[in-house]
């Protein structure tokens, strides 16, 4: 995932209600309709949350009939959990080094 779609990624999820959204829809596709009502989002709401998750690749929408039926990207958040993952055993390496550093000198605790 590039860098501009990583920030876009952070950016949409940084918000709780399309992050309530992407969770529901990782759940299982759900009609356009069917989303707003869940939510109580007004059309023109709606329409902005799930403007920012498709630019973000976290979500995507087939058209069926005269009804749109949306989807989570599970691929764009296998990525944004990658970049996390690795965040994270930075961290944890640098913690070990912090915790055996301290194991070397215990009388400077």
């Amino acid at each position: 995932m590039s860098a501009d779609v990583l920030d876009r990624a952070f950016d949409a999820l940084a918000n709780s209600h399309r992050r309530a959204i992407v969770e529901r829809l990782a759940e299982g596709p759900v009609s356009t309709p069917e989303l707003g009502q869940h939510f109580g989002f007004s059309k023109q709401a709606l329409s902005r949350h799930l403007g920012v998750l498709e630019q973000a690749q976290l979500v995507s929408k087939r058209r069926h009939g005269r009804t749109d039926v949306l989807h989570a990207n599970l691929d764009s958040l296998s990525s944004v959990n990658d970049w996390l993952a690795r965040r994270h055993a930075a961290w944890e390496r640098s913690l070990d080094r912090l915790g055996e550093a301290l194991a070397a000198h215990p009388d400077d605790q």
